[in-house]
């Protein structure tokens, strides 16, 4: 038998504001650290934390802060008492922690990790892009929609340098829902940007336009070094910005490039075979991807590939933040590029020229290609995340789009990427001659860093082992920058759909940035069903329950309160009308809770669309809302009481009382056990004779009836 000596260990998982990296730290950041023991009982009585600006000022002990031992057991959210008066925009920050536990011992340090103070004055005003210039030979006409840049060569010594950062955005893509570029250091692709913009921000008419920033410290080398990125945007703002930031040994820091005409720009048009057609669903229409090899400039992003025949890039003189927008750090973990090597992965094939590639699993995002070929040849790619009964692929999908692209090889080796954001597991090749290797077409996933040791589950029972691993990994595939209904077809934020991916989310996964980022988006851009509205005040309970940090209760707590004021308005809309001109931003609203009968009136989704609603009886009081709502004020008053609002909370918790005990004594039926549909205001003291069996469990799942109690 092993002997095992029993330790304390280091804490690790160290994140800040739920960052690993944070890079939108203001004055008061908020630390978590994970603690590890092997002895039986413990627990952490104390922690010392420690902040200073290089690494090698760890080795000499030369710290910036040193909080000293603190006596609490708190490891989530933690602040750091008189730390904002050394923290500066712009500059980068090491923080380590160690622990003491209840036994008597004291931890390792943990390994360090960086942070960021966000800089509010980055010098943005112009981005730039290829500007159109007349075609020549077999070229496609020149419509910019996408774009290969390069930097100048950049010489570094990276013995000078501690840590080195690509600050990026870009502008034009907003129609499509979809980050527009991917960024690369000599030829490594760094992750996808940037994140999508947030109309009304924090209840303003601004609106917040993201940056995010990559780390770029382990993929520069001594000597040379190219910045790159390929980028997509449909509108005349199409714009991209970056900076490199190197942050030396010795405290100071140096822009090494800023996107500027230095650069050199290719128009992408002939490249992917852009001549104006579409890939679309209803809610967006996105380049498609007509790769042609003739064109396509292989190894692009390399720092040897010779561009010395691009054009200059050219500055859009359109202003990259208007007057009515505010340019802000992302608030969640950067999305990368992933490359996909299933284990399930294999290929059909159903003739010389008609082979199918199954990946094995659903994949967001594009293709990373290597097909060698003996001649030049066209290929036609389909695409989708079905098969048919013949076992094709579907690829005129359900929800709209139809990835029906071709490709046009040369001979010899055919490398590239593509860029648009889809959704499909199986790949068609019609007309390829040639060996198809297994690895030769691979996933090219688009998805914030999902460590897959964090969560685990098994049971004995196959099926709920199965639901799990496919919970987990829809979770992996679909947490892009924000979680949307699906990337396939509207590509929006809806309050019902977070409300399902973020519970999911928590139970697999240790980023909890991305629920709350997702949360803050949808509190100011709500959806049109008034109750989806109120699942935002559920989910900013959990994401406290969740994280342990207030910070969301204490910064929303006033436009928390506003979703509680659900009478109809002009900004009311249910889902049908083509003559709505509200805005669905964010306001006041109106206090829909009837003091006479104990209900509130309006309504909500109950199913959609209409047709589906099985009959459902909609009256003025409705028993699916008003369930709902008794849910919403009972979370309400938690919120309140932690924030130490305690008249609120007094206030909310009455509400909820009130409305429960109306349900009950208005809506519910002792003699059959069922609950109806809804009120009528010229009756309120009869229940509408209807039950629909969704509203009755919606009321039974949130109040406690006088037989039971339904959780």
């Amino acid at each position: 038998m092993s002997n095992i000596t029993a330790a304390l260990y280091a804490p690790d998982h160290l994140s800040v504001n739920l960052q690993h990296f944070a890079y939108n730290v203001q004055q008061h950041p908020r630390f978590s650290w994970w603690n590890h023991s092997s002895f039986s009982d413990a627990s952490q009585a104390a922690y010392q934390l420690v902040v200073f600006k290089r690494l090698q000022d760890r080795d000499h002990q030369t710290y910036l802060y040193d909080s000293g031992w603190v006596h609490s057991a708190q490891n989530s959210a933690v602040t750091a008492a008189n730390l904002a008066d050394s923290l500066h925009p712009g500059d980068l920050y090491y923080w380590q922690v160690r622990i003491k536990d209840n036994l008597g011992h004291t931890s390792d340090f943990s390994q360090p990790a960086k942070f960021i103070c966000a800089d509010p004055a980055l010098p943005v005003q112009q981005g730039i892009w290829r500007q159109s210039q007349p075609k020549s030979g077999e070229e496609l006409a020149h419509i910019g929609n996408v774009v290969f840049l390069r930097s100048p060569q950049l010489t570094i010594d990276t013995n000078d340098v501690d840590t080195a950062v690509v600050v990026a955005f870009a502008r034009g893509n907003e129609p499509i829902f979809a980050q527009s570029f991917d960024l690369y250091v000599n030829g490594h692709c760094l992750g996808v940007g940037s994140a999508r913009q947030q109309e009304h921000d924090h209840g303003t008419d601004r609106t917040a336009v993201y940056y995010n920033v990559y780390d770029a410290t382990d993929y520069l080398e001594s000597g040379t070094n190219t910045v790159a990125a390929l980028a997509t945007g449909s509108s005349d703002r199409r714009a991209f910005w970056c900076q490199l930031i190197v942050y030396k040994h010795d405290g100071t820091k140096e822009v090494v490039t800023t996107a500027d005409p230095s650069w050199r720009a290719l128009d992408g048009s002939s490249a992917f075979g852009d001549f104006g057609v579409k890939i679309r669903s209803q809610y967006f229409g996105m380049v498609s991807e007509n790769i042609d090899m003739r064109y396509y400039p292989q190894n692009w992003a390399s720092k040897t590939f010779d561009d010395h025949d691009w054009p200059a890039a050219w500055r859009n003189p359109q202003p990259m933040i208007a007057d009515d927008e505010v340019l802000v750090p992302y608030r969640s973990e950067n999305t990368e590029r992933i490359e996909v090597h299933d284990a399930n992965k294999r290929i059909v094939t159903f003739s010389p020229q008609n082979r199918l590639i199954d990946l094995g699993k659903e994949i967001i995002g594009g293709l990373t290609v290597d097909l060698a070929s003996d001649t030049d040849q066209r290929v036609t790619v389909l695409m989708g995340e079905q098969l048919e009964d013949n076992g094709h692929v579907r690829h005129n999908m359900a929800c709209g789009p139809d990835y029906v692209e071709n490709w046009t090889l040369v001979k010899g080796e055919n490398h590239f990427t593509t860029l648009q954001m889809k959704n499909f597991r199986y790949v068609e090749l019609l007309g390829f001659e040639g060996d198809l290797h297994l690895d030769a077409i691979n996933g090219w996933a688009m998805q914030q860093r999902f460590p897959d040791n964090e969560g685990n589950f098994q049971s004995d029972s196959d099926l709920l082992n199965r639901e799990y691993e496919l919970s987990k990994y829809t979770i992996k595939a679909t947490n892009q920058d924000v979680f949307v209904d699906s990337q396939a077809r509207e590509r929006r934020p809806y309050e019902g759909d977070l409300l399902v991916n973020a519970n999911t989310s928590y139970t697999v996964s240790a980023n909890y940035s991305l629920a709350r980022h997702s949360l803050d988006y949808l509190i100011d851009n709500p959806t049109w069903p008034e109750d989806y509205k109120l699942f935002a005040i559920e989910m900013a309970w959990l994401d406290f329950l969740y994280t342990g940090d207030d910070t969301l209760l204490k910064t929303r707590y006033t436009a928390l309160q506003y979703k509680l004021n659900r009478g109809k308005s002009a900004e009311s809309f249910d889902g049908a009308s083509q003559s709505f001109k509200g805005s669905l931003k964010n306001s006041k609203g109106v206090d829909n809770f009837d003091e006479k009968v104990g209900l509130v009136t309006n309504d909500g989704l109950v199913d959609w669309p209409i047709s589906e609603r099985d009959g459902f009886v909609e009256g003025t009081y409705n028993t699916p809302f008003n369930a709902i709502f008794y849910g919403a004020y009972s979370t309400m008053a938690k919120i309140a009481k932690v924030l130490h609002h305690d008249d609120d909370a007094a206030h909310y918790q009455d509400r909820a009382a009130t409305i429960k005990k109306n349900l009950i004594d208005k809506l519910y039926d002792d003699q059959t056990g069922r609950f109806f549909d809804s009120l009528n205001a010229d009756q309120p003291s009869t229940a509408i004779p209807h039950t629909m069996l969704q509203p009755m469990r919606f009321a039974m799942a949130c109040i406690l009836t006088r037989q039971w109690l339904i959780v």
